[in-house]
């Protein structure tokens, strides 16, 4: 009999090390390939805030925020793309988590962008007109912010939690402080110090890795 719980917790033992050792390799492969998306993606924010910033500010019309759905496609576009040349990684619940808090985040705030628009439609026609006070750049940092500290918890990575919740924070000051035009600039300071750092510090992971 105690041969053979030896024997069962030797197996167990070993199916959890095995376990445990894939787990670590996807949760390894999994930063190392995200390194250069979210470089790109920061980039793109980065750019995008200062040109939305800059022809805002100088013909005063909002409608350049439609810019950023450009943005979107052309980073769809780059992800997909970069998603060919990288390392296949087997879906499991670290890839599935850090894939679908993206993907939601995406879908949310598109959808509560869009929700505005329809919502300003409504009260036109049916209350008269009116405006509707919404700080759009505080709840979207906010969401963003979350995303990036749930990837970086997943993946194990305190400092993209670190790069996040200090580049979350500081967005939101920035927000609260200014109105109008100035107030595109805080995902400047997302884009830089949320994913082009943690970018960067993703690659040289992957480079530590293949050595």
């Amino acid at each position: 009999m105690e041969t053979i719980e030896k024997k069962e917790n030797l197996s167990t033992e070993n199916s959890l090390r095995i376990i445990t050792e894939t787990m670590e390799r996807s949760r390894m492969a999994i930063a190392k390939n995200s390194g250069k998306t979210i470089l790109m993606w920061g980039v793109l924010v980065a750019v995008t805030s200062i040109v939305v910033y800059f022809l805002w500010s100088k013909t005063g019309s909002p409608v350049w925020n439609l810019l950023w759905f450009a943005m979107g496609a052309i980073g769809g576009i780059g992800t997909a793309i970069n998603s060919r040349n990288r390392e296949k990684v087997p879906v499991n619940e670290i890839s599935r988590v850090v894939g679908k808090t993206w993907m939601w985040y995406g879908i949310m705030t598109t959808a509560f962008y869009a929700l505005i628009w329809v919502a300003a439609y409504i009260k036109s026609k049916c209350c008269g007109g009116g405006i509707i006070n919404v700080n759009i750049t505080l709840i979207i940092v906010m969401m963003m912010g979350i995303a990036g500290v749930v990837s970086g918890v997943v993946m194990k990575m305190k400092s993209i939690v670190a790069c996040c919740v200090v580049a979350t924070l500081l967005s939101v000051l920035v927000a609260l402080l200014v109105n109008g035009p100035e107030q595109i600039l805080v995902f400047t300071i997302l884009g830089v110090v949320a994913l082009v750092i943690p970018g960067l510090i993703l690659q040289n992971k992957g480079k530590s890795l293949n050595k």
